[in-house]
């Protein structure tokens, strides 16, 4: 449903709710029909993830999701979901009841995306392994689109307070999708024909981990949760390749931000596009919830933070885009050759995340 263009090398989010307490009563019993096209229900049952509504087979696997959490101040619940729809990616990211991610379909939810050229040419959404699948597993699937992955996931596990995953992404536009990508390119033009990619799958392995405290490395900052990536290469030799670690957020996430390594505040930002060498948060317009993405200094590198609001258009099934994420480029990819990511993640309200960017900056520089 939409295109993962960018990257990132190592990122962290923090999250930090206004909310008081946590909420309590009892959920009611979860419908998975859809409402009515355009009703306003649509958008929130499609964008929202429900675990009940979401195959848990991959292949002649069965996995069931695994949500991780924790409490931050003793009081307010941060809890990460995967998804095998997803094949392993982030499909929720809560505080309380309230959800930061939109998760309708295999093209956007939080998650890892890559590209792989030679020098003379240009990335392309048809060479483009995506984490959670690829752009036909949506295709003939009701709302909310959360049916089987052309993704391979093989290991999907919880410990601790960690979820750990293993699979191989499938591209997201396939040798056998009738519809071009990006640019109209043909995945003909991209992707030699045979196994894996006669299967729709890359030739790379991928391995994940999320820690939320205290199994990570801050474990006193409880709204931030550490992801990390090592990806894994099968394919012939190509001159560049770069890795995107990308949240889609909920459509109320219209507020973007900057933060100051050196002030240690927060500065507002284009909310169109941006491209920055400095962490970028995106928020709620009343400033209660937040999302940011940190990396160290020292790992940035070439990498680089990047934002995007797209408005309702075709191309990502006319629901909008609010986008956060880093893209890394990383050069040359030899055959057998590994490229690892590390990213924070933290959430909350718009003083809790920029104080905690600060604490995390301290300790992590």
């Amino acid at each position: 449903m939409r295109s993962l263009r960018q990257g990132a090398l190592l990122a962290a989010a923090t999250v930090v709710t206004a909310v008081a307490t946590p909420v309590t009563a009892t959920a009611a019993p979860v419908s998975c029909e859809a409402p009515a096209r355009g009703s306003a229900g649509y958008n929130d049952f499609v964008l929202t993830y429900k675990s009940e509504c979401a195959t848990k087979k991959n292949y002649d696997r069965t996995f069931q999701d695994v949500t991780v959490s924790t409490l931050v101040d003793k009081r307010n619940k941060l809890s990460v979901t995967t998804s095998t729809a997803l094949a392993g990616s982030i499909a929720s990211v809560k505080v309380n009841d309230k959800e930061f991610i939109t998760s309708g379909g295999h093209g956007a939810a939080f998650q890892y995306a890559f590209h792989a050229w030679n020098q003379g040419e240009s990335p392309s959404e048809c060479y483009n392994p995506t984490q959670a699948g690829a752009s036909k597993d949506d295709n003939r699937m009701p709302p909310p689109y959360h049916g089987p992955s052309t993704s391979a996931l093989y290991t999907m596990a919880k410990s601790g307070s960690s979820i750990r995953t293993a699979g191989r992404p499938a591209f997201f536009v396939t040798l056998d999708d009738p519809k071009p990508g990006w640019g109209d390119c043909r995945a003909a033009d991209h992707q030699p024909e045979r196994v894996p990619f006669t299967m729709g799958l890359s030739p790379y392995w991928l391995q994940t981990s999320i820690e939320l405290a205290p199994d990570h490395d801050v474990p006193k900052l409880e709204n931030v949760f550490r992801t990390a990536a090592t990806i894994t290469s099968e394919d012939e030799r190509h001159d560049h390749f770069d890795g995107v670690f990308v949240a889609y957020l909920q459509p109320d996430f219209t507020k973007v931000f900057s933060y100051g390594l050196t002030t240690g505040r927060l500065s507002p930002r284009p909310a169109d596009s941006h491209t920055s060498k400095d962490p970028m948060v995106r928020c709620t317009p009343d400033g209660d919830y937040c999302l940011g993405m940190y990396v160290r200094p020292d790992v940035l590198g070439k990498a680089y933070y990047y934002t995007m609001t797209r408005p309702p258009m075709d191309y990502n099934a006319h629901f909008g885009e609010n986008t956060i994420q880093v893209t890394a480029p990383s050069g040359a990819m030899d055959k057998g050759e590994k490229v690892s990511y590390e990213t924070y993640i933290v959430v909350g309200n718009r003083s809790r995340v920029q104080s905690t960017m600060t604490q995390l900056h301290r300790a992590l520089r």
